[in-house]
């Protein structure tokens, strides 16, 4: 083979790579890349003229002409990272490194450096190696991407401002994005929402008011706003959409949930309309009361000016007693708007203990025996055995009264049945009857304050209203049912638990023991404990007593204990002693009834004797005088 033709000389070939290098640097100086080398022995730095230049670092007043001291110019959160790396750089076998630093320059100008380093050889022996590098201006590249950052955590902070979500429309309706902020829970899942036709998220009413809206926004470039509902799973959910122009053909829909307004505007609605109803039911009511006190009034007014310039006895007691009767009808009155202003305040108070359910219906029983129309037979359906429960005994037995009231007022013939059923966690008392019965329209008015189904019966129709709300109170449910013509059934229901068999032995035992007590039982009717207290002192050693704090308590007890005389009280709360004592009178003639009382004026005494009591003391009483009454009636 010939050899190869050699075209230059060695001059000629040290220009030319001269030339060659020359070109090369310039090219690389346009990018704004400058060559540098380290040694590695020496630790020193060999830097072109035109380094500092290349890179901008002149203008901006950064020089330096070694290692240590660059790092005077390095931004202080970059020294110690581009150090370690500098530092692995060096002890890598390749050399093969890239390390991106901020200096710092004159007036706080930043220049963004990025060094790239490469290993190479020198053959003399004393130099046994250098690392060639080049650095990069990436000022420009860097301050895009910081840009870039911003943008992104700006728009992610509006995002994460944002009230709900944002979607984003093209003019044909169909879903391109979401935006949202983290932690937003959507109606459907956003992989099903991007992409999706708004026709198949929403109804058809909704989708066409969507399009509308979209449309006329591309249009005229005006911002629009919509509210509409999304029914899912059966619920319904309302939104709001404030729709602008974003790019091309697509809109932003900035949506917010708006279901609280419309649920506080329904409220205030629905307010304004029960204060409306109030206010009707108000006139309503004064309308009634006006009627309802002034008939009972009419009667006592009228009827005591008959009396005063009636000369006959026989005539006199009738008129008596039509003022008596309307006297009551006029307190019943006043006793049930008082009753429902306790229960409207709260300061109706609940006094719950263990009652025995079978024995109040008894009691309940033999106060409306008496009461019963001539043409109407009163009957009592109940199961055999005690039955107890946790409730407010005088409450149960009011909501049986006004039960039995309102069946004897609107029953002329027939019957009518008082019951008690054991329903599983519940106990249903009841009033049944054969009267006129309501119609299926009046039906659900019953329980209605201020409402009365016949304006020719007397009443105000405050009580099944007020029997309701106690009902409600003591934990059960009240409920009605009736066919016009064919009579009607009001049902209380209780809540009952079964008593522990051991808990009703010792009450079988205690009323055993009781039984069996020879001494004659004493009823103490008094609201002052002191007074009990004295009286219990005086009398326990020779009869069993009994107490209850008013009148109320004391016709319970009364038809619950059948005590052998009663110590009344005359005044006292709820129902004082004159009054018990008339309603005790009604059920018995025969058991003695004494009255005790600190007023000894004649009159209060007289009225006492009138309502039925045997005797009257009068307080201080001596314990002679007291034993002796005692002893004159029950031994």
């Amino acid at each position: 083979m010939e050899p190869a033709i050699n075209l230059y000389s060695s001059n000629e070939k040290s220009e030319l790579i001269r030339e060659n290098s020359q070109e090369i640097l310039s090219v690389l100086a346009a990018h704004q890349i400058a060559l540098w080398e380290y040694d590695i022995i020496t630790g020193k730095c060999s830097f072109s003229d035109d380094y500092f230049s290349t890179l901008g670092l002149k203008n901006a007043g950064v020089l330096f002409e070694d290692i240590d001291s660059f790092y005077r110019f390095v931004h202080p959160e970059d020294a110690e990272a581009y150090k370690q790396a500098f530092a692995e750089m060096l002890s890598s076998d390749s050399k093969t490194s890239q390390i991106r630093v901020r200096c710092i320059g004159e007036q706080g100008k930043v220049v963004w450096l990025e060094d790239h380093f490469l290993s190479y050889k020198e053959s003399c022996a004393s130099h046994p190696g250098k690392v060639l590098a080049y650095t990069v201006n990436v000022t420009s590249q860097c301050e895009k991407e910081q840009h870039i950052k911003y943008l992104e955590e700006y728009n992610r902070k509006i995002i994460e401002a944002l009230p709900e979500f944002i979607f984003i429309f093209d003019d044909n309706f169909f879903i391109t994005d979401v935006l949202m902020a983290p932690g937003t829970i959507l109606l459907h899942p956003v992989e099903v929402l991007r992409g999706a036709d708004g026709r198949s998220i929403y109804s058809p009413e909704v989708s066409d008011l969507f399009l509308c809206n979209i449309r006329e926004c591309l249009q005229d470039s005006q911002l629009k706003e919509i509210e509409y509902p999304v029914e899912v799973d059966g619920c319904v959910h309302y939104f709001q959409a404030r729709i602008a122009p974003f790019e091309g053909n697509r809109v932003l829909a900035l949506i917010h949930d708006i279901g609280d307004r419309i649920q506080r505007s329904q409220e205030l609605i629905e307010a304004k309309r029960r204060a409306e109803d109030a206010d009707k039911m108000k006139s309503v009511f004064l309308a009634n009361m006006s009627h309802e006190i002034r008939t009972p009034l009419n009667a006592i007014v009228g009827f005591s000016e008959i009396i005063a310039v009636t000369e006959g006895e026989e005539e006199k007691r009738e008129y008596l007693e039509i003022i008596q009767r309307n006297s009551n009808l006029l307190l019943q009155l006043i006793n049930d708007i008082l009753d429902l202003s306790r229960i409207e305040s709260g300061k109706s108070e609940m006094h719950f203990q263990q009652v025995e359910i079978a024995g109040l219906v008894e009691e309940v029983e033999k106060v409306h025996q008496l009461k019963m129309k001539s043409n109407v037979e009163l009957k009592v359906i109940r199961p055999e055995g005690e039955y107890w429960t946790s409730t407010d005994r005088n409450r149960v037995m009011q909501v049986l009264f006004n039960f039995l009231s309102n069946a004897i007022k609107n029953t002329e013939k027939g019957s009518i049945t008082l019951g008690l059923k054991h329903e599983g966690p519940w106990l249903k008392l009841y009033v049944s009857d054969t009267g006129c019965g309501i119609s299926k329209e009046k039906l659900p008015q019953i329980f209605t304050r201020f409402e009365k189904l016949n304006d020719f019966v007397q009443g105000t129709g405050l009580g099944l209203s007020i029997c309701k709300s106690i009902v409600e109170r003591l934990g059960g449910r009240i409920e009605v049912t009736s066919e016009l013509g064919q009579g009607s059934m009001f049902a209380l229901y209780l809540p009952y638990q079964e008593i522990p068999k051991e808990v009703v032995e010792r009450r079988l035992q205690h009323k055993k023991n009781v039984d069996e007590d020879k001494r004659k039982n004493i009823l103490v009717v008094e609201d002052i404990e002191s007074n009990f207290a004295q009286l219990n002192i005086l009398l326990n050693k020779e009869y069993i007593i009994s107490w209850v704090r008013n009148g109320q308590e004391a016709i319970n007890s009364f038809i619950r204990e059948k005590p052998d005389l009663i110590l009344m009280d005359i005044r006292m709360p709820i129902m004082d002693g004159i009054q018990a004592t008339e309603k005790i009178r009604a059920i018995s003639l025969t058991v003695p009834i004494i009255a005790v009382t600190a007023y000894a004026f004649y009159t209060e005494q007289q009225q006492a004797i009138q309502a039925g009591c045997n005797a009257v003391i009068s307080k201080p009483y001596s314990l002679e005088r007291l034993k002796e009454t005692i002893e004159s009636y029950i031994g």
